[in-house]
């Protein structure tokens, strides 16, 4: 049974429902937007009620809304997120954090908590959210539902708070493939195109060595569903060297210095008010940005060196089958340290198709129906978007979705 919204805790306190058409593809579903798009006549929060306290009513509404609307789904709330879309956690949004239902011991992952929570508990069919970081992709691993991070630029961030523009991303929850895809071609403005099957599905061996047996066995066997199902060569990739703790770091420096170029007039007047953790981030962002031309010039050549590596070993038609997160988590039970542990190996996991600008989608799954969920990650190249959402509605007819 659907959760409410009150004990959901998902929705922001000044949240809307919008009526759709009543008429297109997405006619007879429902969807819930992160508090970050704008809506006609509505304050976005950007996840504190400060942002909302300085900033004005949206004169339009963000396109991918508009469009989803336009094609029949019927908005029923904006949801909460983490404050300024800056963390992977799920805890420092406005109010109350989201509720879990799938574990209600854990966080909801951030930055686009409230959005998984109201897909996971069946408050909506779909939901909208942005990914940065993994901001989308870590939320769809803890909730146990379907996400997709799109390539860079397929969907207009038109009307859409900006955190670190070249990495943001809108994307989109579900828990059924198929409402995902059409959510998400409805958003694009036209159908996908017709995907090719992957010829090449490559599990990442060395990178599930780093979580746990469980995780790493799903892993596998999803990349031997993958190649079954579509008569793909299976192997093994090395892909350690993609989501070690330098690239995390290269990935964090720039980042910050893109939030800090977007946001620091904002967060000098009113950052006092920000949680203490999301402060302190953002006083390294400003530090960052102090950093000696060559070093910042290093840092985005290393960028374009990792993307050209990158498609060298990801062409396109292949997919990489790897861990989203790195263990069972984010607890509420867990102090600040261990918190910012989870956080920094989410980070490393979720830094090919941030660094990149490729699109992943995640797949969960309770394997031998046990009470957890796992969520794996499938990327692939750039512009291959539709040939992961085939793959999700071919596993989706062979395995238990959680």
């Amino acid at each position: 049974m659907a959760l409410t919204p009150d004990r959901c805790e998902c929705l922001v306190p000044t949240s809307i429902d919008i009526a759709g058409s009543g008429d297109g593809p997405l006619a007879g579903t429902t969807f819930v937007a992160k508090d970050l798009f704008d809506i006609a006549g509505h304050t976005s929060s950007f996840g504190h009620s400060t942002w909302r306290e300085t900033h004005q009513p949206a004169t339009g509404t963000a396109p991918v809304v508009a469009r989803l609307l336009a094609q029949g789904s019927d908005l029923v709330g904006l949801a909460k997120m983490d404050q300024l879309a800056y963390s992977l956690i799920g805890n420092v949004g406005e109010g109350q954090a989201p509720v879990n239902s799938l574990d209600p011991s854990l966080f909801c992952g951030g930055s686009s908590s409230g959005s998984a929570a109201a897909v996971a508990a069946g408050m909506a069919d779909f939901a909208l959210g942005t990914d940065t970081a993994g901001s989308l992709r870590v939320p769809a691993a803890v909730c146990g539902i379907l996400g997709i991070r799109p390539t860079h630029g397929a969907l207009s961030v038109e009307g859409v708070i900006p955190l670190a523009k070249s990495f943001d991303v809108p994307g989109l929850f579900a828990r059924d493939p198929h409402v995902l895809r059409r959510g998400f071609d409805a958003c694009m403005g036209a159908a996908t195109p017709a995907p090719t099957a992957p010829s090449h599905v490559r599990v990442a061996a060395d990178v599930f060595a780093r979580v746990d047996e469980a995780t790493a066995a799903l892993g596998r066997d999803v990349g031997e569903r993958i190649a079954a199902l579509f008569g793909a060569e299976l192997g093994d990739i090395a892909f350690g060297d993609f989501t070690d703790a330098g690239t995390g770091e290269v990935f964090g420096r720039i980042q910050s210095r893109e939030i800090w170029a977007e946001h620091s007039s904002w967060v000098l007047a009113h950052g006092d008010r920000l949680d203490a953790d999301v402060r302190a981030r953002l006083e390294r962002c400003e530090r960052l940005t102090h950093d000696p031309t060559d070093a910042q010039e290093a840092d985005l050549a290393e960028r374009r060196d990792y993307r050209d590596r990158f498609a060298a070993v990801v062409p396109s038609g292949s997919i990489v089958v790897v861990p989203v997160l790195p263990g069972y988590g984010p607890k509420r039970s867990w102090n600040d340290e261990q918190l910012a542990d989870f956080r920094a190996g989410s980070f490393g996991l979720t830094a090919p198709a941030s660094m990149t600008g490729a699109p992943q989608v995640v797949w969960s799954e309770r394997p031998n129906d046990s009470a957890r969920s796992i969520g794996i990650g499938l990327l692939t190249s750039p512009g291959d978007d539709s040939l992961l959402l085939e793959v999700l509605g071919a596993l989706f007819g062979g395995a238990l979705l959680a």
